[in-house]
């Protein structure tokens, strides 16, 4: 009866209140989850898992339109609804994604410096929601970023490995054997193998990355 109730009072408050489509504005029908159909159908889904030789990489989406300025808009503080939408979304469709589940998840850290200027670390936050849907735990005081690096995106892909050289520090050993780096974006993959390498030197044995969305250098 409660359950009926519940049920009662989010279609009541629906009507009162519709929910809209955060990217087209349009009222959200009782059926339709987070996004209208349309801008659903829309969205770059990344439809098979990539490789980046030998450590596989699930990614949601390739790094196009609507996801790519979702992304950057989320990276300021007063668009932290668009990030906000993104996180919903990796909670609700990733897990169909995951074929071999970790035991924990590694969201890459921010340089105390960005992390001030920032406010938050945008992977944190995407993956947040997604690892209580799973029920995985967060290492967040394992490994610190040392160094404050250049923005990979402004970079070559050689210069984004030597970019990346010492950049991370292990501060905390690591009881899982079994980990997912996740990122936000996903290029070249430098930052990700970065951590990767750490991981393994420390008694890591396995090792997948996950992110939003992928792109290709160009």
């Amino acid at each position: 009866m409660l359950q009926n109730l519940s049920h009662s009072a989010q279609i009541i408050a629906r009507l009162v209140h519709p929910q809209r489509c955060p990217l087209c504005d349009t009222v959200l029908t009782p059926t339709q989850l987070l996004l209208c159909t349309l801008c659903y159908q829309t969205l770059p889904w990344k439809l098979e898992p990539a490789n980046l030789a030998p450590t596989p990489l699930i990614s949601a989406f390739t790094y196009e339109s609507p996801i790519k300025q979702l992304i950057l808009e989320g990276k300021n503080s007063s668009y932290l609804d668009k990030l906000q939408l993104l996180a919903k979304l990796l909670a609700h469709y990733f897990p169909a994604m995951i074929q071999d589940l970790p035991e924990a998840i590694l969201p890459v850290p921010l340089h105390p410096k960005r992390l001030r200027q920032r406010g938050f670390n945008q992977s944190l936050e995407l993956v947040r929601p997604l690892a209580n849907k799973l029920g995985l735990p967060i290492l967040l005081t394992e490994i610190r970023r040392q160094r404050h690096t250049d923005e990979q995106k402004k970079l070559a892909a050689l210069a984004r490995q030597h970019n990346l050289d010492q950049a991370f520090q292990l501060i905390r050993p690591i009881k899982y054997k079994h980990i997912a780096i996740f990122d936000d974006v996903v290029t070249t993959g430098a930052t990700c193998a970065e951590l990767e390498a750490i991981l393994i030197d420390h008694g890591v044995e396995k090792v997948q990355i996950w992110c939003c969305a992928q792109t290709t250098m160009t």
